[in-house]
């Protein structure tokens, strides 16, 4: 069996302020059928995520499963159904475990409750127009974390003891493309980021 170590990418050290874009990995006939299918996320009341999800990101609830102990709500998009949930790719599964309905969920992002940092960050839905969808958010009554035009280490999902610690401060390049997106919260706690479809390079908007 071969390394793990994708070839094409360069060592690190990266230098700060630049994306690396490594040339594509060669097809493997093992997993060229492969694909990132979904991902699946435990939620306390489904009323309230379905309508988050449904009402304010556009998905649409594929099937619905009672297991017994738990139940299964399939996401995607409209243009998904059951017949073809093997096939496709964002899909959004939610898990709702009435006996786990005291637990609270705790991020990566929240170092006060996980000193670690360590553990899921956030999910990423790409719009037309970020500041709308905040806005449809906002009149849905969920949380803004981050809004449009901040660059504020506090809603990076790290740490200050991270972001202006011994590997120096977050480079300008990043914070001009961080103002472009945002963070809400979900019913849950699950960070949801919002980013637009074309980020714009500091040149394009002095343009």
């Amino acid at each position: 069996m071969s390394s793990i170590t994708n070839p094409n990418n360069p060592p690190p050290p990266y230098a700060p302020g630049q994306h690396i874009v490594p040339p594509p990995r060669p097809p493997s006939p093992a997993t060229s059928h492969f694909r990132l299918n979904h991902l699946m996320l435990r939620i306390k009341d489904p009323e309230q995520s379905l309508r988050f999800y449904n009402d304010c990101f556009g998905l649409h609830t594929i099937f619905i499963f009672n297991t017994g102990p738990w139940t299964i709500y399939y996401l995607g998009p409209r243009d998904v159904d059951i017949s073809t949930t093997g096939t496709s790719k964002g899909l959004l599964e939610l898990y709702h475990i009435p006996s786990d309905s005291s637990l609270s969920y705790t991020s990566g992002n929240d170092y006060s409750d996980n000193p670690s940092g360590i553990g899921f960050g956030h999910l990423g839905f790409t719009v037309s127009d970020v500041a709308a969808a905040i806005e449809r958010i906002k009149e849905f009554g969920y949380e803004v974390i981050k809004p449009l035009d901040e660059a504020k280490t506090e809603t990076m999902g790290v740490s200050v003891r991270v972001a202006q610690g011994e590997e120096g401060s977050v480079v300008e390049g990043y914070k001009h493309v961080f103002r472009q997106l945002a963070f809400v919260r979900d019913p849950d706690g699950y960070w949801v980021e919002i980013v637009p479809h074309v980020v714009k390079a500091p040149e394009e908007e002095l343009g």
